[in-house]
């Protein structure tokens, strides 16, 4: 069986790796746009502008190259429980269900292991304990050694421009290109795993989706100040070692609407309320730019030559003591809130890019409805600050759009009815991407697509 992965990102190489362990004797043919070295947006030349609010998901969010955004990840291997939603769809129900059944095994491939238990603090939040994968080893296309793996052809430097289709059922070719001059090629199976964004760039090129398409994404906000102890109630959120990982810990709820008359309106919307440690220590902002985003530069040195106590006290609570140092003893709760809003999409643009391919429009919008949402959680969250006796200041009484960040999460491109729907809406091909889900809830929602996609490749794929 031949088969074509589109993408050599995060889920690229976790497909890969995948259909190697069910069938060795897969032929693999890896596109990817780039190589070995990760390209921003404007780096790899692709365009995109944006026509409305803020949104940073795109320039900011989405990298291209061996591993992809995995490369520069910050994210947690989270996955979905029966907590997280009061009234999921049946497409995320079937999420949820594999999840719970996968996710061991899904973990064991980053031989990482999450046994933490899902505990309700109050009764609108609970608490869900994460593994963040070490900042050292997090490509995933360095980890599953894809480039080693002799079943795979890589054909970098192939931006891929569409997909043909006679029927919009059966993907009879790949069209990529060089930058110069267009190439074709045939496979039996199609894995897209080029990104949320790009994924949904190459079907509305090819006719396979609307002219718009919508999506939504999380806004996240520093809405308290904590000078104390990391503990709430009978729950510590410092982050803690594990190896060379980070295991971290967040409270998640659910708001549900209601309509004008305040009636329930049978709409929810996730949040999550998450700690963040030493925004005022220049030490630790200097070695997230290094970490996460690759850069460095001699100044950092003399960052560190300045406030050696704290870095030493730094040294010994990460070394000595495998906890996350908490500098003068003030950390920051932040709440992060799925978009409500309806209205934001992306469509293909007149511009090209550096390819000569189209680009991408994107109009991002947060109307009122995230007003209500997000006072709805800093309640829930006050309401459990407050039984617990923690100390805080209120810094952000509502939400500011224009201020808020962009986390980066994309979902909600797709109207899969459920997880057989998602399997057969083509006949050899399967798009995996956070864009696939209808709700991201209140995670990071990439690790949650992963056992789905063991689940698929064991039991689904057709002709294997």
């Amino acid at each position: 069986m031949k088969i074509a992965v589109l993408g050599a990102g995060t889920y690229g190489s976790y497909v890969i790796n995948s259909l190697i362990e069910k069938y060795p004797d897969a032929e693999i043919t890896l596109f990817d746009v780039g190589d070995k070295n990760v390209k921003s947006e404007e780096q790899i030349g692709f365009y995109s502008k944006l026509k409305k609010a803020m949104y940073k998901g795109l320039t900011d969010g989405r990298f291209f190259g061996y591993g992809g955004a995995s490369d520069k990840w910050g994210g947690q291997l989270l996955t979905y429980t029966d907590n997280d939603y009061h009234h999921p769809d049946a497409f995320m129900q079937g999420v949820i269900n594999i999840d719970k059944a996968r996710k061991d095994e899904m973990l064991a491939k980053f031989k990482i292991e999450n046994k933490f238990p899902e505990n309700h603090v109050s009764n609108e939040l609970f608490t869900k304990t994460g593994v963040w994968l070490s900042a050292l080893h997090r490509n995933f296309f360095h980890w599953f050694k894809i480039d080693k793996r002799q079943q795979v052809k890589i054909m970098n430097h192939s931006r891929v421009v569409r997909l043909e289709s006679k029927n919009g059922k059966d993907i009879d070719a790949v069209v990529y290109t060089d930058g110069k001059s267009e190439s074709k090629a045939s496979f039996d199976y199609y894995f897209l795993t080029s990104g949320a964004f790009e994924s949904s760039r190459i079907l509305m090129s090819s006719g396979m989706m609307p002219e718009k398409v919508h999506f939504s994404d999380h806004l996240s906000m520093k809405v308290f100040k904590i000078k104390g102890s990391t503990v709430i109630g009978n729950e510590d959120f410092v982050f803690r070692m594990r190896g060379t990982s980070l295991i971290t810990k967040r409270m998640i709820g659910e708001v549900t609407d209601v309509d004008a008359d305040g009636k329930v309106a049978q709409k929810d919307y996730s949040f999550y309320v998450h700690p963040v440690f030493n925004l005022k220590f220049p030490f630790f902002v200097v070695m997230k730019e290094v970490l996460f985003k690759h850069h460095f530069e001699l100044k950092y040195i003399w960052t560190a030559l300045k406030d050696i106590p704290h870095c030493i006290a730094f040294a010994w609570a990460i070394l000595a003591k495998r906890r996350m140092y908490v500098m003068d003893n003030e950390w920051f709760l932040y709440i992060d809130i799925e978009n409500p809003s309806l209205e934001s999409y992306i469509s293909l643009s007149k511009e090209k890019d550096a390819f000569g391919v189209q680009g991408l429009d994107v109009y991002y919008d947060a109307g009122k409805e995230t007003e209500f949402v997000f006072n709805e959680a800093k309640e829930d969250a006050i309401k459990h600050l407050t039984a617990c006796n923690v100390k805080y200041d209120v810094l952000a009484e509502e939400i500011n759009v224009q201020t808020c960040e962009d986390i980066y999460h994309p979902y909600g491109m797709f109207d899969f009815k459920d997880m057989n729907d998602y399997f057969t809406r083509w006949n050899n091909m399967l798009v995996v991407t956070t864009g696939c889900l209808s709700r991201s809830g209140g995670i990071n929602p990439t690790a949650a697509m992963l056992p789905v996609v063991d689940e698929f490749i064991e039991k689904h794929l057709p002709n294997a």
